[in-house]
């Protein structure tokens, strides 16, 4: 039989239980990362409001200083202060094929790879897979130059992406189009990876220190 939901009395069904209180939840009653809007898996609304009430002087104090940083991610400016300490982004391109005929014989398969954006790698950071069984791991991650739209975006998880190096290129790590998985980043990633940019920024010795 399966699980209802055990919040609030609610009973409609189950589409996870959380890992703190032990209790399924339904989807009005799962909790949200609040960066990305990505559900949590595994934890329920009331147990993300219980943490945020036992939260400190100290955590608020830290909260503020995150908003900040997080400003200056989504706002554009931290692309703006690379270019302004002269470190140039890495090209982003993708492979697209195609078909080209020929007199005779079967058509020719040819790949080329189009630069379609730019990045800077600023180091490995965590994103969870939310599959059947969310999966948490490390991976490179490069700040956009210009997002989809472009700056100012919603959220920081809109202004990075996944990718990999290959030959001195970058080329973005996306879902595929087809599937259950949506790849989200951490929000506890946030704060670092702010401060990956502030220290690739401090590499250039012509930027004045802030």
């Amino acid at each position: 039989m399966a699980a209802e939901c055990a919040i609030d009395g609610c009973a409609v069904l189950a589409i996870g239980r959380c890992r703190e209180c032990g209790r399924a939840f339904c989807m009005s009653h799962q909790a949200h990362n609040e960066v990305t809007g990505g559900g949590y898996a595994a934890l329920c609304i009331q147990c993300l409001e219980r943490r945020r009430r036992v939260r400190g002087r100290g955590d608020d104090r830290a909260d503020a200083a995150a908003a900040t940083e997080r400003g200056w991610v989504t706002s554009g400016q931290a692309a703006l202060d690379l270019y302004a300490a002269g470190i140039a982004p890495v090209s982003v391109v993708e492979r697209r094929s195609r078909f080209v005929k020929q007199r005779f014989g079967r058509p020719r398969e040819e790949i080329d790879e189009v630069e379609v954006g730019a990045l800077w790698v600023i180091g490995r950071f965590e994103w969870t897979e939310m599959q059947e069984i969310p999966e948490t791991r490390e991976w490179t991650t490069g700040l956009l130059a210009q997002p989809s739209g472009g700056y100012p975006v919603s959220m920081v998880a809109r202004a990075v992406a996944r990718c990999k190096i290959v030959g001195g290129l970058a080329m973005l790590i996306r879902d595929a189009p087809y599937g259950d998985s949506f790849t989200q980043l951490e929000r506890r990633e946030i704060p670092r990876i702010a401060a990956a940019i502030r220290a690739l920024i401090a590499t250039s010795a012509d930027y004045p220190a802030r």
